[in-house]
């Protein structure tokens, strides 16, 4: 089995809406159904851990458009959207069922997220321990390319899907073989490995591996603006990059930066790169030990399979805004919210918050309606 990273902890990680309070009742926990949360724990059929906790009314509109929450009092606020750009007033903003934070490309702020957790860490006073933080960034196939291990191993695994990645006429098919290499002897995390081959038609290209590409940013002392990796596929030419230019360079088609592996088109880049995950209908199924059981050598024959035709009917897309929550605050029928608790830091970049969505009330196809939202101060 191939353990990828066993992360060190970053923990450095519009409308006029009426606003109402309501207690959580027992009852209500059980429209959403215990999943054992990231870390594989349970809290048990006789504990809430809702229980006693009032939940904020966000009636979140039907239009698309935005709402904003601050966490501290917790309340809906009366930003516009325009207002909101230049704003530190709030802490996490849902569009329709899409929810990010006041960070990167999605506001001036400093909140981070992780998760999900079991919702017993609505218990403690103190914040759960998490490998990582991250703010909103530019992210699309390759978002979901690890399955993260909760408490006590706080560990990476990669899915070993294959993805493609394609630049205009050019296509290649990539796997991410590892995360975890060393410097010195010393292991050191977000230094991958990845495995790739252009696709052409009616053959393949040589399969080819990059070892070692940089995504540490500068470890647990880098800053927003620390360069990390990035590659050309076609020449495997390899360039550090801080994100500033990343974003303006042509010169690259996938960047590694930490836990994020993003690519140059939408907001990723200028040179219109799309990807898609080819196995991405297995993710909301895989579990931890199904992961962790998979092996680069295990998986090669999967990689080699793949040819022109396997991408027939493959959805690409450009990298998007994406936060911590996407694609893992609800449940599979997209219409649930998972029953799981988020670490959230607030614009400040220092509170500290548990939440968890206790319901949605009214959900349509374009929005979860009024969601009940829990939310707990941390040290």
């Amino acid at each position: 089995m191939t353990r990828i990273a066993k992360s060190a902890s970053l923990t450095i990680l519009a409308l006029l809406l009426p606003l109402a309070v309501v207690p959580v009742a027992c009852s209500d926990s059980a429209t959403v159904k215990p999943d054992g949360g990231a870390g594989g724990s349970d809290a048990g059929p006789d504990v809430n851990p809702f229980e006693g906790r009032p939940a904020l009314r966000v009636p979140v509109p039907q239009d698309g458009s935005p709402v904003y929450v601050s966490l501290a009092t917790p309340e809906v606020t009366t930003l516009t959207a325009d207002a909101a750009k230049t704003s530190k007033a709030w802490d996490i903003q849902f569009t329709g069922y899409d929810l990010f934070t006041n960070s990167g490309p999605s506001g001036p702020g400093a909140s981070q997220a992780f998760g999900p957790f079991d919702p017993i860490v609505f218990i403690d006073d103190i914040a759960p321990e998490a490998p990582f933080i991250t703010p909103d960034k530019a992210g699309g196939a390759f978002l979901t390319w690890y399955k993260y291990e909760g408490a006590p191993a706080h560990a990476l695994w990669s899915r070993l899907h294959v993805f493609g990645v394609k630049d205009g006429s050019r296509l290649w098919k990539v796997q991410i073989l590892g995360y975890y290499g060393e410097r010195a002897g010393a292991p050191v995390a977000a230094l991958y490995k990845i495995r790739y081959a252009e696709v052409l038609d009616g053959s393949l290209g040589p399969t080819q591996e990059a070892d070692l590409l940089d995504g540490t940013a500068g470890g647990p002392t880098g800053t927003d603006t620390s360069p990390s990796e990035c590659i050309d596929l076609g020449s495997g030419t390899r360039t550090m990059l801080s994100p500033a230019d990343a974003r303006a360079s042509s010169a690259w088609h996938m960047c590694f930066r930490r836990q994020n592996i993003s690519v140059n088109g939408g907001t990723g880049g200028p040179r219109n790169v799309t990807a898609v995950d080819l196995d991405a209908a297995k993710t909301p199924d895989e579990s931890v030990d199904q992961v962790k059981a998979r092996t680069p050598e295990g998986e090669k024959t999967a990689f080699d399979a793949v040819t022109k035709a396997s991408f027939a009917t493959a959805q690409f897309r450009a990298d998007g805004v994406v936060s911590a929550f996407t694609n893992l605050w609800l449940e599979k029928d997209g219409r649930t919210p998972r029953y799981s608790a988020w670490l959230v830091y607030g614009a400040d970049g220092k509170k500290k918050y548990v939440i968890a969505f206790q319901k949605f009330e009214g959900q349509t196809d374009k929005s979860p309606g009024t969601v009940l939202l829990v939310v707990k101060p941390m040290k």
